[in-house]
């Protein structure tokens, strides 16, 4: 399927929204919300990483109201979504939106003028995670910013540590010459943090990127997700793209600043994987075996050596009493601590 009302007019922004098993009623919270834009220009690829059918109706109502491109692929992962929807963009601009997201209608339009002012290839927002009736605003820095020159060197770090939002891909506005000219596609092969090694490579591209710190994208959080539920192959999803953001520093080779971030990145990796495999309530194994598998993985190369290099500053509080536990090799308290956030996911799930 191909453009679907599309309008005779100059786009200045392509939105990408990748769509898969989106329910009905957020697929149109997302719409609703990029129709309500207040920048011109603005065109939205709806990108289907599966058959088309079961949103036809939702398609048909915002065609003419939207200037729309709808483009199907057999199921290949939001990486291939997202790289169909660069490749099918017509827009100066390029902005990804999950489909069970939505932004502030100033959104494209601040951005642009960020873009616009700044000269900058990147232009970063915050996001505010909701929590069902609960929203917190993230903060990665309390004032404007522009990285450049040297001082990118701090955001090229920053991106490859999760808790400063820096890694994720939304909330950004990415000029696509960048993409194009420089080649930068997200690795198809990776399935589990494939934001951050995306964003690496687009921060080391970048000659400037801007940062404001208002909060205009709304995350929402799902606790089916497929980065919560379990999966058999959840650990080496994300081990792999751990060893490609490794291979990728590896080729650069004027990136040994960033080894400390990466080391950091492995290590917030590894907690998730506590959570989200190791000590998951439906990984069949007992108390005792979840345990002696998690140290099994603490052993191995990849993360033995991140905890060599450990640094707690950039962990949060409850990341840093986790990290200790794994350091001091107190595995019954990484247990307890993956059951509290179980309690907290089901919570969330309840309201």
């Amino acid at each position: 399927m191909g453009e679907i009302g599309m309008e005779e007019e100059k786009i200045t922004v392509s939105v990408v929204v990748p769509v898969y098993q989106t329910p009905l009623e957020l697929l149109r919270r997302c719409l609703d919300s990029l129709e309500a834009q207040t920048l011109k220009g603005v065109e939205v690829l709806l990108v289907f990483d599966e058959p088309v059918d079961g949103y036809r109706e939702v398609v048909d109502a915002y065609r003419e109201r939207l200037p729309l491109q709808v483009l199907e692929q057999a199921h290949g992962g939001v990486s291939a979504a997202r790289n169909r929807g660069i490749d099918h963009a017509r827009g100066a601009w390029v902005s990804f939106v999950d489909s069970d997201d939505w932004i502030d209608a100033d959104m494209l339009s601040v951005q642009m003028e960020d873009a616009e002012d700044s000269g900058a290839d990147v232009v970063m927002s915050e996001l505010t995670m909701e929590y069902g009736s609960v929203s917190q605003p993230r903060s990665y820095l309390p004032h404007r910013q522009r990285f450049e020159g040297a001082d990118k060197a701090r955001f090229e770090q920053d991106v490859l540590k999760p808790q400063t939002g820096a890694g994720f891909v939304t909330a950004k506005l990415f000029r696509r010459a960048l993409l194009v000219e420089q080649n930068l596609r997200f690795r198809e092969e990776l399935s589990a943090a494939e934001d951050a090694e995306f964003m690496f490579r687009v921060a080391c591209a970048a000659r400037c990127i801007s940062y404001q710190p208002k909060a205009m994208y709304h995350y929402w959080f799902n606790s089916s997700s497929a980065v919560r539920r379990y999966r058999s192959d959840y650990a080496q999803r994300y081990i792999r793209s751990m060893e490609a953001i490794r291979g990728d520093l590896d080729r650069m080779g004027d990136r040994e600043y960033c080894r400390d971030a990466y080391h950091s990145c492995v290590l917030y990796h590894l907690l998730l994987i506590a959570v989200n495999d190791s000590f998951h309530p439906d990984n069949g194994l007992g108390g005792r075996a979840q345990r002696k598998a998690f140290r099994d993985l603490v052993r191995t190369p990849l993360f033995a050596q991140s905890l060599e290099h450990v640094h707690l500053g950039d962990f949060s509080t409850t990341r840093k009493v986790t990290l200790l536990c794994v350091k001091l090799r107190f595995y019954y308290g990484v247990y307890l601590i993956a059951k509290v956030r179980h309690w907290q996911f089901r919570k969330f799930a309840g309201q």
